[in-house]
């Protein structure tokens, strides 16, 4: 006579949050990719989309933003915009209405946040332009692709930044509130 097999049962996997984040443009997709491969870890059960929209201004991303994923299902939204241009109140509204949070890199853009995080002072009177000519050469890549953030911003250093934009997003992507 054969030994009973005990029947096994489907492996059940943890449900995951579907958490959506989409940056104003590829510099922030690529960054916030980056710092989502360094912070994700699987028993936290979240599943981030990270997403870009191709720029212009704060009303015209959130719209596109909305517009898109508006069937998506996601429990946690995001938009990541520069803050040199602000937000108007009826955009930002909307998004809320809509289930979005902003987050709002500071001072002035992704790459100011960046340069900040680093360790180095807004000069008074710098345009985000400069503070991209600052930042862009100094990466292992080009700025689009998540890899030329890697060395300049390796874990400990990002959790470590008392950024708020850069500790916002962190947060966001790990389910902190």
């Amino acid at each position: 006579m054969g030994a009973r097999r005990k029947r096994q049962r489907p492996l059940r996997h943890a449900a995951k949050t579907a958490l959506l984040v989409v940056g104003e443009g590829p510099d922030d997709q690529a960054f916030i990719k980056h710092m989502n491969r360094v912070f994700r870890d699987d028993s936290t059960g979240i599943r981030a989309t990270v997403q870009k929209e191709s720029g212009g201004s704060p009303e015209n991303i959130i719209a596109n933003t909305l517009r898109k994923y508006k069937n998506g299902a996601y429990e946690r939204r995001f938009i990541v915009l520069d803050s040199d241009v602000p937000v108007s109140d009826a955009s930002q509204k909307e998004a809320e209405k809509k289930g979005y949070t902003l987050i709002l890199w500071a001072p002035l853009c992704l790459e100011g946040a960046l340069l900040d995080v680093l360790g180095e002072s807004f000069r008074p009177g710098e345009t985000s332009q400069s503070m991209k000519d600052r930042l862009h050469p100094r990466l292992k890549a080009h700025h689009t692709e998540p890899e030329a953030y890697e060395d300049l911003f390796p874990k400990p250093v990002l959790a470590d930044t008392t950024n708020e934009s850069v500790v916002s997003v962190r947060k966001a992507l790990t389910g902190q509130k």
